[in-house]
């Protein structure tokens, strides 16, 4: 096999597979080849000699169909048959099944006042994600929540330079270790 000179992909032909130039032009068909002198063609018996047509053996059923019929066996001993025309089942359900459900009524949940979109200003009342932009809504923190209100110290990463809480030996975005000072 040649490389192709445009694709370098191998060719094995006179025109390549992959960008299909022309590599050069095939040779001209030559002429009906004859049988030779003196060659025995191989006749088999059942099979039709040459230039006969093939017929079907009486005793073989064809295999191409219009239509497959329906087959029919024997009922399984212990299993109820499927004929429709059976009872309509009322749906609905039972009364007397526990579904697992609380049924004590609490306060409901406060929503948050409407948060802004730090990045189109879209004023939006629900979701975590901007309705216009897409981007994350800064949802403020609940006040009585002191924990998660008071700030963190926090330190450069030396190699990405973002900023990481104190108290991790490695920055959260690329894994470097932090400086214990």
């Amino acid at each position: 096999m040649r490389p192709c000179p445009v694709c370098e992909s191998p060719v094995s032909g006179w025109a390549c597979e992959v960008c299909g130039r022309q590599l050069g032009a095939p040779p001209p068909s030559a002429a009906p080849v004859a049988a030779l002198e003196g060659l025995e063609l191989t006749e088999l018996p059942g099979l039709p000699a040459a230039g006969e047509r093939f017929e079907a053996a009486p005793d073989v059923e064809p295999t191409l169909r219009a239509a497959v019929p329906e087959v029919r066996g024997d009922p399984v001993v212990g299993l109820e048959g499927t004929e429709p025309g059976g009872p309509d089942v009322a749906a609905g359900g039972l009364a007397d099944i526990d579904l697992g459900r609380e049924t004590v009524v609490e306060a409901p949940t406060v929503v948050p006042a409407a948060a802004t979109c730090r990045y189109c200003r879209h004023v939006q009342a629900s979701g975590l994600f901007c309705d216009r932009c897409g981007m994350r809504l800064p949802w403020a923190i609940p006040a009585n929540d002191a924990a998660l209100a008071a700030p963190v110290e926090r330190v450069v990463c030396p190699r990405c330079f973002e900023r990481t809480p104190a108290d991790h030996s490695r920055c959260g975005a690329c894994g470097a270790l932090l400086r214990t000072e």
